[in-house]
């Protein structure tokens, strides 16, 4: 009897409403709010890593337009420049 009474109540029953709309049926529900966190975190973390990559590549930037000892050793590295009278062995990575 005492359960017909609560069903009855207009404010109760307009609280279930509510809260199933807000757990199941709503474009935001509980579920979609915790994937979008989620969501966000992983965006903020890669986010984090390409200011340190930009950050890191602008340095190297820098050390290169001003020191000609790093920029020649840029250069036999990644595009394998040699002086005259030089032999270059490559040697690949296991």
């Amino acid at each position: 009897m005492n359960s017909f009474k609560i069903l009855k109540n207009r404010y109760i029953l307009s609280t279930f409403v509510l809260v199933f709309t807000l757990l199941i049926i709503d474009d935001t529900t509980i579920y979609k709010l915790f994937k979008m966190k989620k969501e966000l975190f992983i965006i903020k973390k890669e986010n984090f890593k390409k200011e340190n990559e930009i950050l890191n590549i602008k340095s190297k930037t820098k050390q290169l337009t001003t020191n000609n000892f790093a920029l020649e050793k840029f250069a036999r590295e990644h595009y394998l420049m040699k002086k005259k009278n030089e032999v270059i062995y490559v040697f690949d990575g296991l």
